[in-house]
């Protein structure tokens, strides 16, 4: 095979995963491999998978059959990830024109596999405890360049009965703050502002070394430069309510916090051997309003566990309606080989748990809806995450044009976007974590992703803002990876 000198790569799952994928891809970039976000000009391509729950295997496997049958003759595919993980036999025996099949945190091992001659496919995957995740400090962005994901730690010590992800990525193992803040630093360095913390358990980081998340954040929160540091999978029932309020008070910690409860029924709980009591998990969760009132709180619930009921989910919607979380994403419950929620009895059909999402979900708005709305006239700074022309957030301009505008006349400024008379700029204020939450949109101008600008809360949806520029520009991030 000829020399094979570009890149690209597919990412399937959460942002843990991308966050190998930038590994991977620094890694290629640093042995002169050029890097594509166009599959047709690259000779390597790369998927990486995601194994976590049904819907996500499906979706790799229906991505792996697309990419195999136009790779041709002249490209290399690898499957790498989650899902590769576990069933790179059968990838193999379904796909035999796949290259490299590997697991995860094998960085080294695959750019190796796909760069250098080769007799015959290579299957890479090896024990995840055993994985060493290098190349997380050199890695390609995904992202815009002023933010980051930042993994602190692999794997997971819990043992909830419906996951799987200990299986596939281990045990914890926790990266040392000196590393994890030197990565940091060599981001910031390269443009980033804003970097958002991420692992299977943020609460659980650094018990494996002595060490705890309120130590990382202390020392990031030294680092020049940096401006926001977003707390993400954070367990509820493994963290004191005093170590968030401490690290709440660092001045570069955003008042965010994300929380997945994932039910509020002691029962189903106690199933899923998730720590912690709905009532006192409730009361958790508003003291913390109470001391902090401007904080963002977002979660995540698992509808249709085994043995949910009616009144299960009329408990969670009762702790939902009293806690009142601005974000609340949902999913559906998978039974997963080897776990211990695979043998239990009562399974709900899927008619009936799509039901329960959907009206989770309705009350969800409802109350994010409320809480946008008390926010409009507000003045917040906010950053560009991007710059496009308005035919590309059609339907997101559409949403914000049905929702509520306090004073109807300040519609007027997105009615020209809309019209095409000017490029939309995509951004967040604080309320928003990057690629989990809305957005916050508004008319263009001279704006560019990077730039920072104060702006005026104007409409607002369930999800989305629609806001007026009021303050001044600040630099752009630097330059685009």
């Amino acid at each position: 095979m000829k020399s094979l000198r570009t890149v690209w790569c597919h990412t399937i799952g959460c942002d843990k995963n991308l966050v190998d994928s930038e590994a991977l891809l620094g890694r290629f970039r640093d042995l002169g491999v050029a890097i594509t976000a166009k599959p047709e000009a690259a000779d390597i391509w790369i998927l990486n998978t995601c194994g976590f729950i049904t819907a996500a295997r499906d979706d790799s496997l229906a991505t792996l059959a697309e990419l195999a049958a136009v790779k041709g003759q002249q490209r290399l595919l690898a499957v790498v990830g989650c899902w590769s993980q576990e069933h790179g036999e059968e990838i193999r025996r379904r796909f035999p024109d796949v290259d490299v099949v590997a697991g995860v945190g094998q960085f080294d091992e695959i750019v190796s596999a796909c760069t250098q001659a080769r007799d015959a496919p290579a299957t890479l995957a090896t024990a995840p405890q055993l994985a060493h995740y290098p190349g997380l400090s050199t890695r390609h962005l995904l992202t815009p360049n002023h933010v980051a994901f930042v993994k602190i730690s692999e794997g997971c010590n819990c043992s909830c009965t419906y996951c799987r992800i200990p299986m596939i990525r281990g045990p914890l193992r926790s990266r040392p703050v000196v590393e994890i803040v030197g990565e940091v630093q060599s981001l910031v360095a390269g443009g980033v502002q804003e970097i958002q913390l991420v692992s299977q358990n943020t609460s659980d980081f650094g018990r494996d070394r002595g060490e705890d998340v309120l130590a990382l954040v202390r020392e990031l929160n030294t680092v020049d430069g940096l401006r926001w540091i977003r707390l993400l999978y954070l367990h509820p029932g493994l963290i004191r309510s005093e170590t968030l309020l401490q690290l709440l008070r660092f001045d570069k910690v955003v008042p965010y916090l994300d929380l997945p409860v994932q039910h509020a029924s002691s029962r189903l709980l106690r199933a899923m051997k998730r720590p912690g009591d709905p009532e006192v998990s409730a009361d958790f969760l508003l003291g913390l309003r109470q001391e902090r009132p401007e904080l963002i709180l977002r979660s995540t619930v698992l509808l249709g566990f085994p043995g949910e009921r009616e009144e299960d989910v009329e408990m969670l919607a009762d702790f939902l309606a009293r806690v009142e979380f601005d974000h609340l994403g949902t999913y559906r419950y998978s039974p997963e080989e080897g776990t211990a929620a695979e043998a239990l009895p009562e399974r709900v059909p899927d008619e009936v748990v799509a039901d329960r999402e959907a009206l989770i979900l309705d009350l969800q708005a409802e109350i994010s809806l409320r809480r946008q709305v008390e926010r409009l006239g507000e003045q917040h700074e906010l950053v560009v995450d991007r710059v496009v022309p308005p035919s590309e957030e059609r339907q997101l301009l559409e949403s914000l044009a049905a929702g509520v505008w306090p004073q109807k006349r300040e519609r007027n400024g997105l009615s020209k976007v809309s019209k095409g008379r000017s490029a939309v700029a995509i951004g967040r204020s604080r309320h928003f974590g990057y690629d989990l939450d809305g957005v916050v949109a508004l008319t263009a101008g001279k704006l560019l992703p990077g730039h920072r600008v104060t702006v005026r809360f104007a409409g607002a949806t369930a999800f989305d803002v629609w806001a007026v520029l009021t303050g001044s520009t600040s630099p752009s991030a630097g330059p685009a990876n």
